[in-house]
């Protein structure tokens, strides 16, 4: 349902009462009350979301500080103001303490009063739901850069990653996991640390040379780097430690969803592997299940039913200036040279679309039909609750 954005739920064991606050203050505000706490927890269930709620404290079955750490189950954005005669101080800590309370007021209270908390509970609500949206849109604009950043420094890997992202999105609808967001924006980054991996060396790897020790251990660390990176940006502590432990998996007293989050990007990583040097889905799960207990069983069974392409993807060829952001290029694109400038994979975004069509321009690429997929539905790591 579509709900008034400043809706104020009244809540009190008595219908006279309600009923007189109801008559002094409706011209000012949109109201609905509840008598007792019971009704109370059904109106924020059904009828939410509200953005203020003033409840009495002494109601029976369940006194307002209990009903509004309820409540907050509920609606955790939810302003929360007690109204009671019972203004002892003991009253007021357990309803800061336990029921995180905006503002206490005692009975009576005068209408100038309420209406004065009601107007500062309502501007805290709409400033919460502004600093909530900015950082949501600054979380989601930081990974779009450093998706972008990748994707144009390091096409292969970017390449790798995109196709990470969608066995790690398979994996979370299978096991239907909460705030699946957080995963699949650690596989979409966690390639990132080969930012700081020099071209020449992540050219001779790619190629499969072996490499001295030290240049090894240089590629190896590239989980840390990415790490170190995404630890700068809010809300993106857990995704980073993900992305640290996708070669080390963290350890099961660690943070349940960080040690989930690195036994998938481990497990995705490995069957990829399997698959991009030509072995059969039934051969990469094979190959994985022989290494014990280094990944998850709920994850290898998940994997079971993945499909490196969608069977509800559409296969076209299309011309550069055809391309759309979401699209998944199918083949390495690369310049007049042969140099690689988007990988098999690829799923097309703001910045290497505009480095495809400079290079279309210019007469540079080596083709400029291209063999996509065209997802029929897409969703954007972080898109639902990044924050």
């Amino acid at each position: 349902m579509t709900t008034h954005p400043n809706r104020i739920l009244l809540v009190d064991d008595e219908q006279a009462v309600l009923d007189g606050l109801c008559r002094q203050h409706r011209k000012h505000y949109t109201l609905v009350s509840a008598c007792g706490s019971a009704a109370g927890l059904e109106a924020v269930a059904q009828d939410g979301p509200f953005a203020v709620v003033v409840t009495d404290f002494q109601m029976p079955g369940m006194n307002g500080t209990q009903f509004l750490a309820k409540a907050r189950e509920h609606d955790p954005d939810m302003i929360r103001v007690m109204l009671t005669g019972q203004a002892d101080l003991q009253t007021a800590i357990d309803a800061v303490n336990r029921g995180h309370i905006f503002r206490f007021l005692s009975k009576p209270c005068e209408p100038e009063v309420l209406r004065g908390c009601l107007d500062a509970a309502l501007e805290q609500f709409r400033l919460r739901n502004v600093e909530r949206d900015l950082l949501e849109q600054t979380v989601r604009g930081s990974i779009e850069v450093l998706a972008d950043v990748l994707a144009l420094s390091n096409p292969a890997a970017f390449g790798k990653a995109t196709r990470i992202r969608g066995l790690v999105r398979h994996i979370v609808q299978h096991l239907k996991l909460a705030d699946g967001w957080q995963y699949e924006t650690a596989a979409l980054l966690s390639q990132i640390g080969y930012v700081a991996v020099p071209d020449d060396l992540l050219d001779r790897m790619l190629a499969g040379e072996s490499l001295p020790a030290d240049q090894a251990a240089m590629l190896e660390r590239h989980p840390e780097v990415a790490r170190d990176l995404l630890l700068k940006i809010p809300r993106l502590q857990a995704v980073a430690e993900m992305v640290y432990h996708q070669n080390s998996p963290a350890k099961l007293a660690d943070d349940r969803v960080v040690v989930l989050g690195g036994r998938m990007l481990a497990a995705a990583l490995d069957f990829e592997e399997f698959i991009s040097v030509g072995a059969t889905c039934k051969q990469a799960l094979d190959a994985l299940k022989k290494e014990g207990d280094k990944y998850d069983k709920g994850v290898l069974e998940a994997l079971a039913s993945a499909k490196m392409s969608s069977s509800a993807d559409v296969a076209q060829v299309v011309p550069v200036r055809q391309l759309h952001v979401g699209m998944v290029i199918q083949e390495d694109v690369r310049n007049a040279e042969g140099n690689l400038i988007v990988g098999h994979g690829h799923e097309v975004t703001e910045g290497s679309l505009q480095r495809l069509r400079n290079y279309a321009e210019l007469g540079q690429l080596e083709k400029i039909d291209l063999r996509v997929h065209m997802p029929q539905t897409k969703s954007k790591a972080g898109e639902s609750s990044a924050a």
